[in-house]
């Protein structure tokens, strides 16, 4: 597969620890393996809605090998190694539309992780066509819906039984911190910390 991978982004998590965003790639099979079996069943149903069973090597493989059009997949990983933290990634499902998913380490989840994956996926969908992301998740799954609702792209979620339905407009970009609602200034402010490698 002919692929252009998109640029690494720094960022700095709510508690102070500097973390790349980086694209994944083919070589980080056993990262994904690793990532994978520090996950808790619980956060592996937040994920999966049940929980997921050990992944095969055919499916990591898959999940390594995309071509940043259509399937797209960033990473954060530590300053130091490609350790896997978290992952982010969009699936396109209609010409200018992806589905869009996440995952965090459990140790370090609530540390601005799934904003910044959020906003990479944004820039790069952008440049990819993609006008919209849209998610299904888990009702009960406070955390990622407060993302979402935290998140500059005027949400739309619609609750059917235990499932909430979220659309992004990816059209919109992210407005001056003086003009945004007071509730989403702290993650707007860790959206800010993204920045492009010296």
């Amino acid at each position: 597969m002919d692929v252009t991978y998109p640029p690494e982004r720094t960022f700095t998590t709510r508690s102070g620890q500097a973390m790349r965003l980086r694209p994944i790639r083919p070589e980080d099979v056993p990262n994904l393996f690793a990532f994978h079996e520090r996950l808790s069943r619980e956060s592996l149903r937040m994920r999966y809605f049940t929980p997921r069973r050990r992944l095969t090597e055919d499916v990591a493989r898959h999940l390594c090998t995309v071509d940043f059009r259509d399937r797209a997949a960033f990473v954060a990983s530590p300053l130091e190694s490609d350790a896997i933290h978290g992952i982010g990634r969009y699936e396109r499902d209609a010409p200018h539309s992806a589905e869009v998913a996440f995952i965090v380490e459990d140790a370090l989840q609530g540390n601005g992780i799934g904003p910044a994956l959020l906003q990479r996926l944004a820039e790069h969908a952008r440049a990819q066509g993609i006008e919209r992301f849209t998610a299904a998740v888990l009702y009960e799954n406070t955390a990622m819906l407060s993302v979402f609702r935290n998140s500059p792209f005027r949400p739309q979620i619609s609750v059917e039984h235990d499932c909430a339905f979220v659309k992004l407009d990816l059209t919109v970009l992210p407005e001056p911190a003086a003009q945004r609602p007071a509730g989403r200034g702290l993650a707007a402010a860790r959206l800010r910390s993204l920045q492009a490698p010296a």
